[in-house]
């Protein structure tokens, strides 16, 4: 499944290339999901509660940053989510690309994700990853609009 996303956020392209390529900070932009723990320079291990439609589901992800390009201001990341029991759920490689909008940046999200067999329907995944983003991009603005006033 792929998935095309963008959004404007009210900083400049420094500050929120800033904050997307901390992967510390801006995983907890995400709706319901927390890092658990660095496990390396670009290798970090998140929990999502995943709600798809009347399900909920508990994943763990290892995220790792497999490209940075501060001057491109592009970041490409994989994601291997799992059920807590260690079953496999997917992987998704996500590019994000910044584009200076006036005062404004364009953020760009590419996900090329592949989901387990049965695991969950496409029209359940599709809804809620739309409303997942919305959340996101709400919340990456506060993030980079907190960090501009400190």
């Amino acid at each position: 499944m792929q998935f095309d996303d963008s959004f404007s956020v009210q900083a400049p392209i420094d500050d929120v290339y800033a904050a997307i390529s901390d992967v510390e900070r801006v995983v907890p932009c995400v709706p319901d999901a927390e890092l658990l723990e660095r496990k390396g320079d670009d290798v970090f291990e998140v929990a999502v509660k995943a709600h798809l439609g009347p399900l909920f589901k508990h994943l763990l992800g290892t995220i790792t940053v497999v490209e940075r390009d501060p001057e491109g201001h592009r970041l490409v990341m994989t994601n291997n989510a799992r059920e807590a029991d260690g079953d496999p759920v997917g992987e998704a490689t996500i590019e994000i690309t910044l584009a200076e909008l006036g005062a404004n940046t364009n953020v760009s999200i590419h996900t090329d994700a592949t989901i387990a067999d049965g695991m969950f329907g496409e029209h359940m995944i599709t809804e809620a990853a739309g409303s997942q983003m919305e959340q996101f991009a709400e919340n990456l603005q506060a993030l980079v609009a907190g960090a501009a006033a400190s």
